[in-house]
């Protein structure tokens, strides 16, 4: 029995450390972009976006939203997530209704970056094309292995347009 166990974690070490060398090779940075049609003219999915206070209310991840204090005019707040997690974001372009870029605002974050939001009228009328980019960052190479071989690149992505298309049609 004591054989086993030492033969176990013997071949735990050796999982971790086969999943550390395939995180490290990955790379820090990346570019990842989803698009979908929502079913709500460019200005309602544009409202949606940039309603961050209530963005809780159709995004189930989102806890709550804290608003900071506008940073040279640009909105600024803190979404809380499940677990006690929260991040801080801050808006640095806006220009109605047609694109948002949202950055990160957490300089010593693991991980991080910024999110484009690109509207344009839709294949139907009354409907929006959405394309969303995250330019982001992973710096620990277990996080960088659960997102490339687990999650999925896009996972955070496809849950956003997904919420964003749920909630334009009510």
């Amino acid at each position: 029995m004591k054989v086993f166990g030492i033969i176990l974690l013997l071949l735990l070490v050796a999982a971790g450390g086969l999943i550390y060398a395939d995180g490290s090779r990955l790379p820090v940075n990346h570019s990842v972009s989803v698009t979908g049609v929502v079913a709500a003219p460019p200005e309602k999915v544009f409202a949606l976006i940039t309603d961050v206070k209530n963005s809780y209310v159709w995004r189930p991840e989102v806890k709550s939203v804290t608003t900071l204090e506008p940073d040279q005019g640009r909105d600024h707040w803190v979404e809380h997530l499940a677990h006690g997690q929260f991040m801080t974001f801050m808006a640095t372009r806006t220009d109605p209704p047609n694109r948002r870029e949202v950055q990160r605002d957490d300089p010593g974050a693991s991980y991080g970056g910024k999110w484009t939001y690109e509207l344009s009228p839709g294949p139907e009328p009354a409907t929006t094309t959405l394309r969303i980019t995250e330019d982001g960052f992973i710096k620990p190479p277990i996080y960088r292995f659960v997102m490339a071989r687990i999650m999925g690149p896009t996972k955070n992505l496809d849950a956003y347009m997904k919420d964003i298309q749920a909630a334009a049609s009510k």
